[in-house]
This record gives C-alpha cells, structure tokens and sequence, in this order.
C-alpha cells in the first residue's frame, strides 16, 4: 500500500500509536503532523495526548490541507520547461 493509497482513518491510528515520537513543532501546531513540514494552509486532524514522564498534555495535531502531497506540489518551483527545476551554481566566495 502506497502513501497515497492510505485513508485518513489510516493515518489517525497511526498517529494515536502510543511512544511516538513527535517534533516539537508538531505538537505546538507549526509542522504537519503527518510529513513535519511547516504548515502554510491546515486543517485539524485528531488529538493525541503525550506523556512528558508524569504530566499527560491533550494537543491538537494540525495537517497539510488538502492534502501532504499537494502541499509538496505547491510548493516546488515551476519550471518554463516543464522540466526539473533549475540548477543553482553555488556562490564565488570573495576576498575581504
């Protein structure tokens, strides 16, 4: 089974497995839960609760909207020739 092929349900159990380890700002709502990109555009997904060693915090997981894939999608360059995006040289240094 692809990632795409994957259903949201899918997705929420996997997210609600107990000892997962999360990015700081997914739990804070900065990052997609599900690819830990900085989220532009999102939706709420599902809550999970974290066990920081004796205090147990509910958070709310936030999401790429529409969807991971086409946040990725949106955010490559556009090319004028349909192609791969361009090549950058890397920068001359100069002397100081």
């Amino acid at each position: 089974m692809t990632e795409d092929e994957r259903t949201e349900q899918e997705r929420i159990a996997e997210l609600r497995k107990p000892g997962r380890k999360w990015v700081f700002g997914q739990l804070q709502g900065w990052n997609c839960a599900l690819c830990a990109t900085r989220l532009y555009a999102d939706r709420p997904i599902c809550t999970v609760e974290v066990d920081y060693g004796g205090v147990i915090e509910t958070c709310q997981l936030y999401v790429c909207a529409p969807s991971c894939e086409a946040a990725r999608q949106a955010l490559r360059p556009a090319t004028p020739d349909g192609g791969l995006p361009p090549i950058r040289a890397p920068r001359q240094r100069t002397a100081t």
